[in-house]
């Protein structure tokens, strides 16, 4: 899947995520949970979730779309430990106001256990996205 997320940010090739699915609606991205995705104790480190979460946001927030959408708020909960891979975040389009968007973003980890839940709010910017 081509979109604007998938071929410019630098951290989520980094981190080896994948866009499955990206539309104003919905969003679900997938991350391996390697060695380099763990805590000092094994588990799914929390920057990682995050910058997870964080994608599946912007995948869903600047689908289909010309000018850019930055976070202007996010909260998350860490709900229990991610312990097994790949770790899967789906975002779900909650408000679509003219300027303002918010989402709720939930990450499970292989097993299927919900492992953290986000709220995002985002803004429509004026800045054209790259090709």
């Amino acid at each position: 899947m081509k979109n604007y997320v998938a071929k410019h940010d630098k951290l989520m090739q980094y981190l080896q995520m994948t866009i499955e699915s990206a539309s104003p609606e919905f969003a679900r991205v997938s991350m391996p949970l390697t060695e380099n995705h763990r805590n000092g104790m094994g588990c799914a480190h929390g920057g990682a979730i995050f910058a997870l979460a964080d994608v599946a946001f912007g995948a869903a927030a600047n689908a289909g779309k010309d000018t850019g959408v930055v976070s202007l708020s996010t909260t998350i909960e860490f709900l229990r430990p991610g312990k097994s891979g790949p770790l899967v975040a789906e975002a779900h389009v909650v408000r679509r106001g003219q300027r303002i968007q918010n989402y709720d973003i939930k990450v499970f980890d292989g097993s299927g256990d919900l492992i953290a839940q986000c709220m995002a709010a985002g803004y429509q910017t004026d800045i054209q996205l790259p090709d």
